[in-house]
């Protein structure tokens, strides 16, 4: 049985994937060692290892230094991430400090059984979740890049495949909207791996946040998941909203270190 950080590891993986499949302009390196995304676009989502393994001696430091130096050339900000589930991690970051990289966050890993899971949102009135069945529907989802700051053409881009994702036979995005009085205010993304929900794009916009909003979003797409076959879900999230997850139930299992170069 896999245990809960990999499955963590192993959804934000395949959702990461997704975002090459889904778009020309990002490519997925996978190596024995690393896997990567890389791109044109000037944002780090784009550009990302999300997972290092290796013996860290010998030559190691300067295959990491040549993976940085890959992103720097192109000149785009980069994140890299590491596990620490993960064999040698306190030596890999300390090699990626030693490269330039700097830590500037602790994301949390969390995961929810859905065995047996319930939980009853409190009611918020005039608030409805909708859906995004079709692509013209998509106009909803217009205004949510801006609460990741992707502006401009990152935006564009983040609207770009989530609508690829969502529709078709190979559509592995599901989106939702929530509107209150009738005005799109908050949304989520459900991304499923067999039995595993990834919860993604949680935001609320400004003008509607502090209202319970994005708990309601996540339960409500959890619960979706949970009917259609999911028997985990799991999450990342900044610490600042551990405590929205934790209300629905999620526990927080790993911390993700969160390197920018």
């Amino acid at each position: 049985m896999t245990a809960i950080p990999e499955k963590i590891k192993q959804n934000m993986i395949y959702a990461i994937s997704q975002l090459a499949n889904f778009s020309p302009r990002i490519v997925l390196g996978r190596t024995p060692q690393a896997i990567r995304i890389e791109s044109d676009l000037a944002h780090p989502l784009y550009n990302r290892v999300v997972t290092y393994q290796g013996a860290l001696s010998g030559n190691a430091l300067d295959e990491l230094g040549k993976l940085a130096d890959d992103y720097r050339a192109r000149k785009v900000p980069f994140t890299w991430l590491t596990w620490p589930q993960d064999d040698d991690v306190a030596d890999l970051e300390q090699a990626l400090e030693a490269i330039g990289l700097i830590k500037v966050e602790d994301m949390s890993g969390m995961s929810l059984s859905l065995t047996d899971w319930t939980y009853v949102a409190p009611a918020i009135p005039g608030f409805v979740i909708k859906q995004i069945r079709a692509p013209s529907e998509m106009k909803w989802f217009k205004d949510i890049p801006s609460v990741f700051g992707l502006d401009g053409e990152a935006g564009d881009v983040f609207v770009q495949i989530c609508e690829a994702a969502a529709f078709g036979e190979n559509a592995v995005f599901r989106h939702y909207v929530g509107f209150l009085d009738g005005k799109p205010a908050a949304a989520v993304t459900a991304i499923q791996d067999g039995e595993t929900i990834g919860i993604y794009n949680v935001a609320t916009l400004e003008a509607y946040r502090r209202r319970g909003l994005g708990s309601a979003m996540t339960a409500h797409a959890v619960r979706e998941g949970q009917a259609a076959g999911g028997r985990i879900a799991v999450l990342q999230a900044s610490k600042m909203g551990n405590g929205v997850y934790q209300s629905i139930g999620f526990s927080d299992d790993i911390a993700i270190g969160v390197y920018l170069g």
